[in-house]
């Protein structure tokens, strides 16, 4: 991955070396009017529709500001960079909605009051219950009894078994259970984007590398590297920083191999956020497959994916590649 912090200034690291645009695009957000003029068009704005624009009366009647020219400046300052000018109207910019989207989502904003609770989903380790929490804008799942999969991490509460960024939004109309299901399905869908070289936060590149610990100890938490699994696979955004931490087993399951493996057997590996039963079904075959490590230099990890006897081997290389060994 390139270097994205090679500048002395992180407004140039960010905006290719013109540090002026980044500084004028946060300059135009740092006003009240402007940010109620952006939230004026998503109100208007309609998918099916998308330039479909409002008026400036209209919007300014919707923003309830009186002088015409103070509004003319605000709405100007947001022009080209958030907001588009049609021959109807205004609409908002790709960047515009994502912003709004940001504040809807409730991202930085509020803090949901959601209190731990139980799931039906055993701990992978231990075989007891667990239960998700919610704290830093993450949904975390724990074990109630064991050390989890991580031991000795400040950021990671007791018994940590996964940690899944959420907005705010995700907990909207949904259950302990349901909020767990569509946080695995987002972290599913997230990490597949990035093993294809798409990131799904910015859509820059991505790319992935293999980690093994040399020292591993399999003996519970290894204290060399602080985990239960020597291999670790890590993806990463060369453009925002965004970054996911998971295992080979889990890289495997977007194979197209091991989705026609089970596919062939008849084992649905297909879920749906209102079928709680069938996100479970895919975490926990998921955890079924078998990681052993072939090398750590260079790290090379094989991943066997099972059902009633057939064996589906496969091997996860340094960049996460991976190929169909049998």
């Amino acid at each position: 991955m390139s270097d994205r912090n090679s500048t002395d200034s992180p407004l140039e690291a960010v905006s290719g070396g013109d540090s002026s645009r980044a500084a004028e695009a946060f300059g135009a957000l740092s006003n009240e009017t402007r940010l109620a003029i952006l939230l004026a068009l998503w109100e208007a704005y309609s998918p099916a529709a998308p330039d479909e624009g409002v008026s400036f009366s209209e919007l300014r009647r919707r923003v309830d500001m009186r002088n015409s020219g103070r509004f003319n400046y605000h709405l100007g300052e947001l022009e080209g960079q958030f907001v588009r000018k049609t021959d109807d109207g205004y609409v908002l910019r790709r960047a515009g909605l994502r912003l709004v989207r940001t504040v809807v989502a409730g991202t930085g904003i509020e803090e949901p009051t959601f209190e731990a609770s139980e799931i039906d989903v055993p701990c992978p380790i231990c075989g007891a219950a667990t239960e998700i929490r919610y704290e830093d804008d993450r949904l975390y799942q724990v074990c109630t009894e064991c050390p989890g999969a991580y031991e000795g991490h400040e950021a990671q509460p007791a018994g940590y078994l996964a940690g899944i960024a959420l907005d705010p939004a995700g907990f909207t109309d949904r259950t302990a259970r349901e909020t767990w299901a569509a946080a695995r399905i987002q972290v599913f869908q997230n990490v597949r984007s990035m093993i294809e070289g798409v990131c799904d936060e910015c859509s820059g590149p991505a790319g992935g590398s293999l980690a093994v610990c040399e020292d591993h100890d399999s003996d519970g938490v290894c204290e060399a590297c602080g985990r239960r699994s020597a291999p670790m696979a890590f993806l990463g955004c060369s453009v925002c920083k965004n970054y996911h931490v998971t295992s080979p087993r889990s890289i495997v399951a977007h194979h197209p191999a091991v989705v026609a493996f089970y596919h062939e057997r008849g084992v649905d590996v297909q879920f749906d956020a209102d079928d709680f039963e069938s996100v479970r079904r895919r975490v926990a075959l998921v955890g079924d497959h078998d990681q052993e490590v072939v090398s750590a230099e260079p790290p090379r990890v094989r991943v066997v994916v099972s059902h009633d006897g057939d064996e589906l081997r496969l091997t996860v290389d340094e960049e996460l590649d991976v190929t169909v060994t049998d």
